[in-house]
């Protein structure tokens, strides 16, 4: 779909809005779909703003993540029909984080400061002893004919995340895919920091449960991510997919104020598995 055809679904979905006050997304579980089962799955610190307008003031958002879990099976989501952005997102395994992506739709930022940092972090230090009934990821061994986590994107008239990760540390964060960003004479900064560590161990046999990632997008008037994640401490962070970022510069400044994006991924095993 080109540009033009794009810009003019955005239109009509944002008119859409404006208009018809009673109408909402109809979506599995809405435009955020979400299905995590395994150990210490993080789906936090997202953004899917239709429009955001600043003028003349500072926002600071700070968003600190940590979850422990205890199951471990399949996960499926399938997205529906929003008007706006959407995330598809499954999850299954153990430490999957899927943290501080951007698709927002319009975001018109002047004289005014946004500050936006999200922190997600997973430390197991689990100790797995025989006789304890403890559900743990080690001791999990793959059925025949598993589908792991799958993600099917729906339909939106906006930007759109499509992620399915299945295994151990896979990490999706600090990733863009905004539509429209205008910065005049301010400053927007963005942060994300993920961390995965597993110092776990596990007396008696272990198996790590691995299944199949599939990631399908739908359709969408935007930018769309497709990620599909398996095996062990896979990462995909700071991919930027914006359409269009207007950046003017503040007066007399070397360099333009603008936008600044960063992220960090970590993921670190340590764990020991004994027989």
């Amino acid at each position: 779909m080109s540009v033009i055809g794009k810009a003019a679904l955005l239109t009509m979905a944002v008119s859409t809005l404006l208009g018809v006050h009673d109408e909402t997304a109809h979506a599995s579980g809405g435009p955020f779909t979400t299905a995590q089962d395994g150990e210490q799955n993080l789906d936090c610190g997202n953004s899917h703003e239709l429009v955001s307008v600043n003028v003349l003031r500072t926002i600071r958002r700070e968003r600190t993540c940590t979850r422990p879990g205890s199951r471990d099976a399949d996960a499926s989501a399938v997205g529906g029909t929003a008007l706006g952005p959407q995330f598809t997102t499954a999850q299954s395994g153990k430490q999957n984080l899927h943290c501080g992506n951007s698709a927002d739709v319009m975001t018109v930022n002047v004289l005014s400061t946004v500050e936006e940092e999200t922190t997600c972090q997973i430390v197991d230090d689990s100790q797995d002893l025989p006789g304890r009934a403890r559900a743990s990821h080690t001791r999990s061994v793959e059925e025949p004919g598993s589908v792991g986590a799958s993600a099917v994107g729906g339909t939106a008239l906006g930007p759109q995340f499509t992620t399915a990760q299945s295994g151990k540390q896979n990490l999706d964060c600090g990733n863009s895919a905004d539509v429209l960003t205008v910065n005049a004479l301010g400053t927007v900064s963005k942060r994300t920091t993920c961390e995965a560590v597993d110092g776990s161990s596990s007396h008696g046999p272990g198996v790590h449960r691995r299944g199949q990632a599939t990631a399908m997008n739908g359709t969408a008037a935007g930018p769309q991510s497709a990620t599909a994640q398996t095996g062990r401490q896979n990462l995909h962070c700071g991919s930027d997919s914006d359409l269009v970022v207007l950046t003017v510069p503040e007066p007399n400044e070397p360099t333009p104020g603008g936008l600044d994006k960063s992220a960090d991924c970590r993921a670190v095993d340590r764990s020991t598995t004994r027989h």
